[in-house]
């Protein structure tokens, strides 16, 4: 039986782009299907960052400032899986692969592995951190998010396996690179029906490793 908890953005939480609620199948929610025994932590929020205060939110959307919250309030954890990246790519952090993406990922880490955040723990958690999805390939259709995120911020989801890998070696934290899955077509950025089935797929193999 292990504890993982999932901390995680929008695509987390399981937003819908259709209905703007929570999809009830979502890939946390299949991975507590197929490992029944564990116990699925489902920390997901929208608009979550790695690093990054957006001006015209509150505090808590950023991750960084928030963690050790997190990992003190569902202590002990066996496996934390960081799943975040995708809002940092947005044109308003004006920001590039390199400083948004690993050094976002590295100060994250820095955080997420104080020691006094396990003060109660009879081991630290092994963390996993997993690269965010691709943005649909069409995503200028969608005019929000062609303004939210422009070219750059697809190129930056478009190859965050290399900043995300190394900063998984540098903490000793294990990685899993979501390879070619991509978000929905509606809005570009967030997981179909379909996406979260893909996700689920991936996680439930790795997390295999872990037995």
């Amino acid at each position: 039986m292990m504890r993982i908890l999932f901390y995680g953005d929008s695509n987390t939480w399981g937003y819908n782009a259709m209905t703007g609620m929570r999809f009830p199948n979502r890939f946390t929610k299949k991975i507590q299907k197929a490992y029944p025994e564990d116990e699925i932590l489902e920390e997901g929020l929208c608009g979550r960052t790695l690093c990054h205060s957006d001006p015209y939110c509150f505090e808590e959307r950023n991750g960084l400032k928030t963690v050790s919250m997190v990992l003190k309030t569902h202590e002990p954890v066996d496996l934390v899986v960081v799943i975040l990246g995708t809002n940092d790519a947005k044109r308003a952090y004006g920001t590039n692969a390199l400083t948004s993406l690993e050094k976002g990922m590295d100060l994250f880490m820095h955080e997420a592995m104080d020691p006094d955040n396990f003060k109660r723990y009879l081991k630290v958690p092994r963390f996993l951190i997993v690269t965010p999805p691709k943005m649909h390939k069409d995503y200028a259709l969608c005019e929000r998010t062609k303004i939210q995120f422009g070219q750059e911020g697809f190129d930056m989801l478009e190859y965050s396996d290399k900043p995300f890998r190394q900063i998984a070696k540098k903490w000793q934290a294990d990685f899993l690179d979501l390879e070619d899955l991509r978000a929905g077509k509606l809005d570009a950025i967030h997981l179909d029906e379909e996406g979260h089935c893909q996700m689920a797929e991936k996680l439930i193999q790795k997390l295999g490793e872990y037995r």
